[in-house]
């Protein structure tokens, strides 16, 4: 096998592996309350959702964890519900803050108060008019 081959075989598993989901992402802005420690205090800050899964999901705050792998603890204001998190990723938005990827430490689908889509669900299956 060819160097080129096996840098194409290695491309395709990472792409698969990366784009393997455990939930059906939803497009959801949900207004949350995050808490962390961050600089020998404790934090509490509102945020956006972008997108969320049973899972976890992505927000924006304002000020964020340091690092992934750093705890967080995320209420839905609207549900009751809170959750602990693990960060998984950060990236600054210049000029808008955070976004912040997250892992639910449980998998929590009644946290949003939406009810998720099937695994198999298929946008080309829905006619659009």
């Amino acid at each position: 096998m060819s160097d080129e081959t096996t840098n194409d075989t290695a491309k395709g598993a990472t792409t698969d592996v990366t784009n393997r989901r455990r939930s059906q992402r939803v497009f959801l802005s949900v207004r949350v309350v995050a808490r962390f420690h961050l600089l020998h205090r404790e934090w509490i800050v509102e945020g956006e959702t972008r997108v969320v899964n049973a899972h976890g999901g992505t927000l924006q705050l304002s000020v964020a964890p340091l690092a992934p792998g750093d705890i967080i603890k995320i209420t839905n204001p609207e549900t009751g519900y809170a959750e602990s998190c693990r960060v998984v990723r950060i990236e600054a938005l210049p000029g808008q803050g955070f976004e912040v990827a997250f892992a639910f430490d449980r998998p929590s689908p009644h946290f949003w108060a939406v009810v998720f889509p099937p695994t198999d669900w298929i946008e080309s299956l829905i006619t659009h008019d």
